[in-house]
């Protein structure tokens, strides 16, 4: 397979280029036709003559002319589009004979008011400033997908098997809708229930504070988002999905979504339930990842979902999302959504403890949890205009959530020359936890003065949260050396919490000259955090948890108060756009533990650098560069000079004296797309450095367990690049794309008091080619291969060098009659890892359907996960003195049957709505739904 691959993409490429040797040009100047000015960056395209999919595209040059080369020697449909004017068509017939078409000069008519039925196709790409724009028509994806399909088809986009997302090798934190928030910032919200044939555009760039994208002025709060924007003509309608699944083994899969658009008012319900590890959402966690209590460690709350995740997940979710606009000058956006999880976990662990010598230790532990989870999460946000100088933003946000962890464990502790038992450990834990939390709940008040650039803007940030809990645990540790002993726990104990951040900030910004601002911030910020935890032993002649335990317990009391001044400078011009500032920070913290009455004060000022720099080469390439220096406060258990523990086999001491940690980050973007040739480069790198970094002490005790400090530490780097090039294909229409990702990581702990530096290397590369055909076939392959490598200074004998490699093909064939086909093949080796740890996985998941009804509305489908029964789960995990390898248990072999129903029903341009919900928030906002049943067209 190795062998194949390579040659098979080398042959694709050949091919494609021996095609090009085949291919014409077609040449013209383009100018006004009344004024005669040249007309520079019209979007040129040569479409094919059958399906008017788009075979070549290009932008015309300052002179106004263009240059369409590689177009195939057949007949195309020349169309060139500029903004303010109609569209130009011409048919043209390139052959062998006549390779090259000089048209000369045409000249571009003044749009009219109705252009009636004709359709302008737009480049598969553009980039604008910051933003890089996909014309979503032009990637073609199977029948019944989803949004989460068609992001699979965009160069520089990646979206794993649990439905995370990367786009220019960076994670996608937040998925807009027509450019607002879609059930608050859940990613796949958005992406596994909107279907892609009501997309018009897929926008990807860096979100900014809403502050920030006020005055200008980045405050380094950058977030990775997508941006769907949808056809006009599917905003005044209705559509959505229906799923209802039985399987083998009781298995079962419903689901549902429904969306209902009406110009500006949307609203959507979605619902799912099941027991195959689906989720089209992402679980919150606010209650900290118990599973069992705090004491016995495990696996992370909850499944993730996807075809090879860890767990057995039973799903249940549902809620709605309410979007519309109030009056003339405020829009709404709310949501509710409901989930509630039940995950069964089994783990097995494998985890080498690096030590001086031959003193190192293994870890051998396996664990099995059950949790239930219940989340309940309300968002919304409010935007209003006041007037032509001021306006508002409202935008609180709170989860709600109680879980119940239950978890039993068992730990065996080698190591030593022999591997020597040195202590075992078998715990069960359970606990009960509710709470709330209000995440960054924003107001923001914005005025613009009369002089141009001239702004003022408040915003207040506030936090809030609270939870509670009470747990058991039961643990019998058997200590071997230095002597034998035995430890029995049984503990009740009680964990509460409520902590309150708020964040005022104020901006001013001010023309100082042409293209030029400054900026004058200012921030004030106080937080605090109340702790209880207190853990009681059992009284066996009481038969009751009575004798306070102080070694387990820790409460505390901590405030925080800050304040920042920052000025900052701003030079924009055509190409280049430049930025740079620094803050002074004063800080002051204040932490009071309550359960040994120890105070620590301390105070610390910080400055916070930033720099951006952004040059635009031209409509299609640009490179950004970004600086930002941060301080990084030591935690309030970092600075506690008093020593717990959790299980009495490990335990945990405070540093009063931490100095507060400085990284500086650096983050550079380049982005090119050539139109004529539709090949694509995106790269970034990231590169940060941090001085008297928080890193962990540690001191290994004879009896196996271990006492964590932390001490301030130089040394530590991160560096990691990404690189994708992409390109169309002509036979068959498809697409390539090669990702190369670099990551090298570096940093020190003390071990015994001796300096372990532990090196990080990642190489991975990534060949992914998707067809774009419109009828018949649909595929997407992918080949990624990773090479770790690890090296320690502490034990060099323990260096090691390990792989991955993962291949995947997505295969539709589907029929005018409406029978499809598909099989789903993922193959993930693990080698070089610890014995019963490396592993081969064929996972193969193919089905069959047959679509019905009118407009194949309806879809039977027949499908088998897991057909050779091989699925399992294997990670390896690195950290500066640990090497850990897991298995965990999986979803494995079953067949489904699923009827799927899929509604569209659009009302056309001049036509009344659809009257679904017809009434439903009549109240809320002007206009209601209104709406009857008639003069309505299905599509």
């Amino acid at each position: 397979m190795k062998k194949i691959l390579p040659i098979l993409f080398i042959l694709i490429i050949a091919y494609n280029d021996g095609f090009a040797q085949n291919t014409g040009t077609i040449r013209g100047i383009l100018k006004d036709s009344t004024g005669q000015q040249v007309l520079r960056d019209a979007s040129v395209m040569a479409l094919n003559s059958k399906d008017s999919s788009v075979e070549v595209s290009t932008l015309s040059g300052a002179g106004g002319t263009f240059a369409l080369r590689n177009v195939p020697l057949t007949t195309v449909i020349l169309q060139i589009s500029f903004q303010g004017y109609a569209p130009y068509f011409k048919t043209i017939t390139l052959s062998a004979n006549r390779p090259s078409v000089n048209l000369d000069t045409i000249f571009m008519a003044v749009q009219a008011k109705d252009l009636g039925n004709v359709t302008v196709k737009q480049p598969p790409i553009a980039v604008k400033k910051d933003t890089v724009e996909f014309n979503a028509g032009s990637y073609s994806v199977k029948p019944n997908a989803t949004a989460e399909d068609l992001l699979k088809k965009l160069p520089g986009v990646d979206v794993d098997n649990t439905g995370a997302i990367k786009a220019q090798g960076e994670t996608v934190q937040r998925v807009l809708v027509d450019g607002k928030r879609f059930f608050g910032d859940d990613p796949k919200m958005a992406t596994k229930n909107l279907p892609p044939d009501i997309i018009d555009k897929i926008q990807v760039f860096d979100d900014l504070s809403d502050q920030s994208k006020f005055t200008g002025f980045d405050d380094g709060n950058r977030v990775k988002t997508i941006n769907i924007t949808t056809k006009k003509n599917t905003r005044k309608g209705y559509f959505g999905r229906a799923v209802g699944g039985i399987g083998t083994d009781e298995n079962y899969d419903e689901s549902f979504n429904m969306h209902r658009f009406d110009g500006d008012q949307q609203i959507s319900l979605l619902g799912q339930a099941n027991d195959i590890n689906k989720q089209n959402f992402t679980p919150q966690d606010i209650l900290g990842g118990n599973t069992g209590g705090r004491r016995g460690g495990g696996p992370p709350r909850g499944g993730t979902a996807g075809v090879n995740a860890t767990g057995i997940t039973t799903t249940w979710a549902g809620g709605g999302n309410y979007k519309d606009t109030w009056g003339k000058n405020t829009d709404i956006t709310a949501s509710y959504f409901y989930n509630q999880l039940h995950t069964t976990n089994d783990q097995q662990s494998l985890t080498q403890n690096l030590l001086p010598g031959d003193s190192s230790t293994f870890n051998n532990q396996n664990n099995y949890s059950i949790s239930r989870n219940r989340d309940h999460q309300i968002n919304m946000n409010i935007e209003s205009t006041l007037d032509t100088s001021n306006s508002i933003v409202f935008r609180p946000n709170i989860v709600f959530q109680n879980s119940s962890p239950n978890s039993s464990s068992t730990t065996l502790t080698t190591g030593g020359l022999g591997g020597k038992q040195i202590n075992q450990s078998v715990s069960t834990g359970s606990s009960t936890n509710t709470g709330f939390n209000i995440n960054n709940a924003n107001f923001i008040f914005r005025h613009k003065f009369a002089k141009k650039s001239r702004t003022f803007s408040a915003n207040i940030n506030v936090s809030a949260g609270a939870n509670n809990g009470i747990g058991y645990t039961y643990a019998v540790n058997n200590f071997y050396v230095p002597f034998v002993k035995t430890d029995t726990i049984n503990q009740r104990y009680i964990d509460s919490s409520n902590n309150f951040t708020i964040s005022p900030t104020l901006s001013y910004t001010e023309p100082i000259g042409k293209n030029q601002i400054i900026e004058i911030n200012y921030n004030y910020s106080y937080s605090s955090n109340n702790s209880v935890n207190k853990t009681y032993n059992y009284d066996n002649n009481a038969h009751e948890f009575l004798q306070f335990d102080s070694l387990f317990s820790n409460s505390y009391k901590f405030t925080s108060h800050s304040n920042r001044l920052t000025l900052n400078y701003r030079m924009q011009k055509e190409k280049i756009r430049f930025s740079v500032g620094s803050g002074v920070q004063w800080l002051d913290q204040n932490s009071l533990n309550t359960t040994k009455s120890i105070l620590v004060n301390t105070h610390f000022i910080n400055v916070t650098p930033t720099a951006n720099f952004m040059y635009s080469f031209s409509r299609t390439q640009n490179l950004r560069i970004f600086y930002m220096g941060r301080t990084g406060q030591p935690s309030v258990t970092q600075l506690q000079p008093l020593k717990t523990t959790s299980d009495s086999i490990n335990f945990q001491i405070g540093n009063p004296d931490l100095k507060p940690q400085f990284t500086h980050s650096l983050r550079a973007l380049y982005t090119s797309f050539d139109p004529t040739t539709q090949r694509v480069i995106f790269a970034t790198i990231n590169a940060s450095a941090t001085v008297n970094d928080i890193q962990s002490s540690i001191t290994q005790n004879p009896n196996g367990g271990k006492t964590t400090t932390y001490a301030n530490l130089n040394g530590t780097y991160n560096l990691s690049g990404y690189f994708n090039y992409g390109f169309a294909l002509n036979k068959p229409k498809s697409n390539l794309n090669f990702t190369t990702n670099v990551n090298y990581s570096q940093s020190q702990t003390l071990v015994n008091n001796v300096s372990n530096f532990t090196y990080n290397t990642t190489l991975g590369q990534t060949i992914k080619w998707t067809t774009n055909l419109k009828k018949i076939f649909d595929m997407n392959f992918s080949s990624t291969t990773t090479y770790n490598i690890a090296r320690y200074t502490l034990q060099a004998n323990q260096n090691a060098n390990f792989y991955t490699e993962t291949l995947s093909a997505e295969i539709t064939w589907y029929s005018k009659s409406g029978w499809i086909v598909a099989s789903n093949f993922d193959y993930t080796y693990n080698g070089n890892r610890a014995a019963g740890y490396n592993t081969s996985v064929p996972l193969w998941s193919p089905s069959v359907a047959k679509q019905v009804f009118k407009n194949k509305s309806g879809e039977f489908r027949l499908s088998i996960f897991d057909l050779l029964n091989q699925n399992t789960n294997v990670t390896r995990n690195i950290t500066a003195n640990t090497i850990q390898d897991v298995r965990s248990n999986v979803l494995t072999r079953y067949v489904m049957l699923t009827f799927t129903y899929n509604l569209r029903n659009f009302a056309g341009q001049q036509q009344r709505m659809p009257g679904m919900f017809q009434g439903m928030f009549r109240g809320m906002g002007p206009g209601g739904f209104g709406g009857g049943m008639r003069n309505f067209r299905n599509e």
